[in-house]
């Protein structure tokens, strides 16, 4: 599992992971950077509330190719609306979150792999 670089290639529609973030990293289970403030963005989701906000694309190399729900992940937390784990995409291995609070976590769970759960306090959430 890795934070997007520019280089992935990535079907993100209208958005480019230089759109979503800046300088965002991984570092074990603790996600840093900046999330960009995204207005609109309808290849998201039709709701103009989950289309507005911040969003921190992940990128699971291991998981292109594989049978759907191979990896999966749940974000939880303040303003989390969806309350079940999302299966990443198979086809090519990218899952993208709205993350609303800085105490959201991202829970990830891969077949015959323990449990991880991402930290993103260090997250600056840019607001317009």
């Amino acid at each position: 599992m890795a934070i997007p670089s520019n280089e992935t290639s990535l079907n993100l529609g209208e958005k480019t992971v230089q759109d979503l973030c800046e300088n965002v990293s991984l570092d074990g289970d603790n996600v840093t950077g900046e999330l960009n403030h995204i207005e609109g963005w309808k290849e998201f989701s039709s709701k103009s509330d989950e289309n507005t906000g911040n969003f921190l694309p992940l990128y699971f190399e291991e998981a292109k190719g594989q049978p759907k729900g191979t990896v999966k992940c749940e974000l939880k937390g303040t303003g989390v609306k969806l309350k079940k784990p999302v299966a990443v995409d198979e086809k090519d291995g990218l899952i993208v979150f709205q993350i609303h609070n800085q105490d959201n976590t991202i829970e990830i769970t891969q077949e015959g792999k323990e449990t991880r759960t991402l930290n993103l306090t260090g997250l600056t959430l840019k607001q317009e």
